[in-house]
């Protein structure tokens, strides 16, 4: 964890601490000191933390218990090993755990996609809530599980919720580690409001997820995260159906202190028929990825079946400040961006990254930004604002940011 803490010293040295207006508390509002009991996972629902068996029901009851008080509660989890699947957090209630702590997945009966914890679900809207370490980091160990199909938190139905400490060992698995979605409530549909991320970090990601996917999102508030491999924050919203109703989206995402590195992206924006909002990130860097940033027009998807979709966007106030960009050549790369390379780093292109999808190669560019361009909301383009950019070691690449028009890069007279 050293690595970790030291690390954090020297990016917010380099970004300063004053770039952004917004502070934590305009995004959760801490109710721990103000609960009517706390309790022990061990002492007082006779977990045994030494074996590997399911404390999936132990767990969900002392959630249950808690949530049923005035005030909740807090459930201390000390160090050990943990086996847990399909846990719905509740409102008022706040998970402190040791950072001796391992959280392994209870693989389900059948292969399907699961989810470690949920922040409420679709009969209860999760207020007031938190998943923290009482210090340091505690771990979830993904590298371990039979089925791949795993998250290990999904916020979905939640207000006011915290997300702290929280360390993913992966080994590729499919999804991203925390995400956030949509759900049906009540004969409507809802999407996490009012939360804040920090201080989280995973290792060995697929090119494809990463730490962080949102989906649907209201007034959220990102701070110190790290990813090896994959995209550290994936501001994506993919998700057929959603696009479909057209419900969801993010709006209002702010971001301070995005890290990746051997990975695809520190950051991803791609709207794709969602009308998003405000996105403000400071401070976003890279070691080793194909991009630091990649910005996506909005477009239609093949198999949407709505009516009267139009590209998606995100709002034209949205701004990414103060990024760095340090070259590499082991970088995830899809076959899809090797156009923008240069001749020269097409050279360096090697096999395929153990994730199957994605190939080791260098960095493309520091952003890659196909949301500009000519033709406005009607034709998937948006825009942004970008500013201080520094880059090392790009000896070849000599944009740093490219769009559409850049493809082909290799075939200029000047690329050879």
């Amino acid at each position: 964890m050293n690595e970790m803490k030291n690390y954090l010293l020297v990016f917010l040295c380099f970004l300063g601490f004053n770039s952004m207006a917004q502070k934590e508390k305009d995004f959760y509002k801490d109710k721990i000191n103000e609960v009517t009991k706390t309790v022990d996972l061990v002492v007082d629902y006779n977990v045994n933390n030494q074996d590997n068996e399911d404390d999936s029901k132990k767990l969900q009851k002392a959630i249950n218990d808690l949530s049923s008080l005035k005030n909740g509660g807090v459930i201390n989890i000390p160090a050990g090993q943990y086996y847990i699947n399909d846990i719905v957090l509740k409102s008022n209630v706040h998970l402190v755990i040791d950072k001796g702590v391992t959280l392994y997945a209870t693989n389900p009966e059948v292969n399907k996609n699961f989810i470690m914890i949920s922040f409420g679900n679709n009969r209860h809207r999760a207020k007031n809530v938190s998943i923290r370490s009482k210090e340091g980091m505690y771990t979830a160990d993904l590298s371990v599980s039979q089925n791949k199909n795993v998250r290990v938190i999904n916020v979905a139905n939640a207000e006011n919720f915290l997300i702290e400490g929280l360390r993913v060992a992966d080994d590729n698995t499919i999804f991203s580690a925390i995400t956030l979605n949509y759900s049906s409530f009540k004969g409507n549909y809802s999407m996490p409001e009012n939360g804040v991320i920090k201080n989280c970090r995973i290792e060995k990601s697929h090119y494809g997820y990463g730490l962080i996917q949102a989906q649907a999102s209201k007034n959220i508030y990102y701070e110190n995260i790290w990813g090896d491999g994959g995209v550290t924050l994936r501001l994506e919203t993919s998700l057929t159906k959603m696009n479909d109703l057209q419900i969801g989206g993010n709006h209002d995402t702010f971001a301070k202190n995005v890290y990746c590195e051997n990975g695809n992206a520190a950051v991803m924006l791609s709207p794709h028929n969602i009308q998003n909002g405000h996105v403000e990130i400071d401070g976003i860097e890279t070691v080793n990825c194909g991009f630091t940033v990649r910005i996506s027009k909005g477009y239609i998807a093949g198999k949407q079946t709505g009516e009267n979709l139009m590209p998606g966007t995100y709002a034209n106030t949205s701004k990414l400040s103060n990024i760095k960009s340090t070259y590499g050549t082991t970088a995830q790369v899809k076959s899809k961006h090797f156009k923008y390379m240069t001749c020269k780093d097409r050279k360096l292109i090697n096999g395929h990254s153990p994730d199957g999808i994605s190939y080791v190669a260098p960095s493309v560019a520091p952003i890659i930004n196909t949301a500009k361009g000519i033709g406005g909301k009607e034709k998937g383009y948006w825009e942004i604002k970008i500013k201080n950019i520094s880059t090392s070691g790009y000896v070849n690449q000599k944009k740093e940011i490219l769009h559409e028009e850049d493809a082909g890069l290799c075939q200029s007279k000047n690329n050879k």
